[in-house]
């Protein structure tokens, strides 16, 4: 029988590994939407056009009905999980502590880099800087 504090450890460490996972499956669904959308998260500009609601941009093939709808259903699914997102980082910091929480969206950002793709395409690394501060200064002050 495990004693009280490795049973309380062993269930932390769960935790944060189903945290850690959770922000990597949700910010690789807004990597492909923003990847099919043509937009760029770590951009200010791109995101505030989905927060907004601004209109989805129009490509030159976007004539057909049915592209249109699949297109403004991947804008709101996509401003949907932006919201969510922030949503889920503001918890983690209010559950993990400040430390943990970077170390786990870093983590998360890793994994996407790692599943290849292209840094800055989900908006996570701005995130970790307007939360934390500069992202490759470790421990960087909070803002």
């Amino acid at each position: 029988m495990q004693a009280p504090l490795e049973t309380a450890l062993d269930q932390h460490s769960t935790d944060v590994l189903r945290r850690e996972s959770t922000v990597t499956d949700l910010t690789m669904r807004i990597a492909r939407l923003a990847i099919a959308l043509g937009l760029k998260l770590d951009q200010e500009s791109d995101v505030q056009r989905v927060l907004r609601h601004t209109q989805a941009p129009i490509g030159p093939d976007e004539h057909a009905h049915a592209v249109l709808h699949l297109r403004a259903r991947a804008w709101t699914e996509l401003r949907g999980l932006l919201v969510l997102r922030y949503e889920l980082e503001r918890h983690l910091v209010e559950d993990m502590g400040i430390h943990l929480s970077r170390r786990i969206l870093e983590d998360a950002e890793l994994h996407m880099t790692l599943a290849g793709f292209q840094p800055g395409i989900d908006g996570l690394q701005r995130d970790i800087h307007q939360l934390f501060g500069n992202p490759d200064e470790p421990d960087a002050p909070h803002h």
